[in-house]
């Protein structure tokens, strides 16, 4: 008798089960011309649908074109290129860029959009040849889907491998020459102190690391904000520190914080990014400011490797947070020129607020310079087993 309870109480289990999951990940049928069912596509229920964008390549387009280590996406439907990124709220359709209201999402080897927020950019782009039924749970087409298939590109693994090996750091002093950047109370300039912690930092690397480490400027010299992540990807470098001190109106704002790129989310973040790339004015009329289109751009490029990126960031934070008594401000996204061109994982650190007569202070006292260089150092220890461990 309490074997058949038993029993029954691990049947209702897997019951209620089946129809949590059920409940989570459904499917939607897709419909043809004259609605012919052409195949279903997965979706997800949370906050609102979202579809598979796996399937509908494989349903009504030429498949779907899958970068596992970038985490990227490309489909040809109804005759439009469509590129997306895990994670990214932004996508790619001939080449025009949109945004949809949330990221894209990646469940067991598939990638999800919002249904209702996917479609309207595809209507918004010129395509109207669909409709969504969520009562019958159908989307319909209503013209003949041009397939396009792409020309197979054959891949050298061991070379594409390389690519991610951890052999070289670029560590790139904020400002210096006519640039002095932020300067204190105490007349402390942010280019000084910037390239005193970066000096450092390169010395503890190269002691202890078997990792090739360039400064972008080793000496009080002027340099144009795009030349540094180009001397950095042309030294195929494989993480690139822009070092800072941060600067406000209000002298009493205080704390750390490490930058990646991205779309500003708050006005402090704008201020600061602000300020860093106030610099353009100095590089005369060849310089261009970093548009929301630019900067959108430079956000969907750098989404192969945006998860390293926060990572480091987020180990910056942490070992800063163990060896210094100041204010812990996070990891933040902003818009740096700065960061803008490189091909590999970045973070703009900043050291310290150099505004702050008491963090000016402390700024200025070479062991406290020493200690921000071992923070940064020991993140990236860590950083470098999170890869090995990859």
């Amino acid at each position: 008798m309490k074997l058949s309870n038993l029993l029954r109480t691990i049947l209702s289990i897997i019951f209620f089960l089946s129809i949590a999951v059920a409940s989570n990940q459904q499917a939607i049928t897709i419909l043809g011309k004259s609605n012919v069912v052409l195949g279903k596509a997965d979706i997800l229920k949370q906050n609102q649908y979202y579809v598979s964008v796996n399937d509908l390549g494989k349903i009504i387009g030429s498949g779907s074109f899958v970068n596992e280590k970038t985490e990227k996406i490309v489909i040809y439907l109804d005759s439009f290129k469509i590129k997306l990124s895990y994670n990214i709220p932004f996508i790619i359709v001939d080449e025009k860029t949109y945004q949809m209201e949330s990221s894209v999402i990646k469940k067991n080897a598939e990638y999800y959009v919002p249904i209702d927020n996917f479609f309207n950019i595809l209507s918004t782009h010129g395509s109207n040849s669909f409709s969504i039924d969520y009562g019958a749970m159908s989307i319909a087409f209503n013209s003949n889907i041009k397939k396009e298939i792409p020309p197979i590109v054959v891949t050298d693994l061991t070379a594409e491998k390389n690519k991610w090996k951890f052999n070289t750091i670029i560590i790139d002093p904020g400002h210096g020459g006519k640039d002095p950047g932020a300067i204190g109370y105490r007349g402390t300039r942010e280019k000084d102190i910037a390239l005193d912690v970066a000096k450092r930092l390169e010395r503890k690397i190269s002691k202890n690391m078997n990792i090739k480490t360039i400064l972008t400027r080793d000496e009080d010299i002027f340099l144009k904000l795009g030349e540094r992540t180009r001397f950095a990807n042309e030294n195929n470098g494989d993480l690139f520190i822009s070092i800072h001190a941060n600067a406000a109106e209000d002298r009493r704002a205080s704390g750390f914080e490490t930058f990646l790129i991205g779309p500003n989310r708050n006005q402090a973040a704008v201020r600061v990014a602000a300020r860093e790339n106030a610099v353009l004015e100095l590089e005369g009329g060849s310089a261009q400011k970093l548009t929301d289109e630019a900067l959108i751009t430079a956000t969907i490029a750098q989404a192969g490797f945006a998860n390293f990126s926060e990572q480091f960031a987020a180990l910056v934070q942490e070992e800063m947070g163990k060896r210094i008594q100041s204010k812990n401000r996070g990891v933040k996204q902003a818009g740096f020129y700065v960061l803008m061109g490189a091909s590999m994982p970045n973070v703009l650190v900043e050291l310290g607020f150099i505004s702050n007569p008491t963090e000016e202070k402390k700024l200025r006292s070479p062991k406290y310079r020493d200690t921000l260089a071992t923070s940064i150092y020991r993140a990236i220890e860590k950083y470098q087993k999170t890869l090995d461990n990859n």
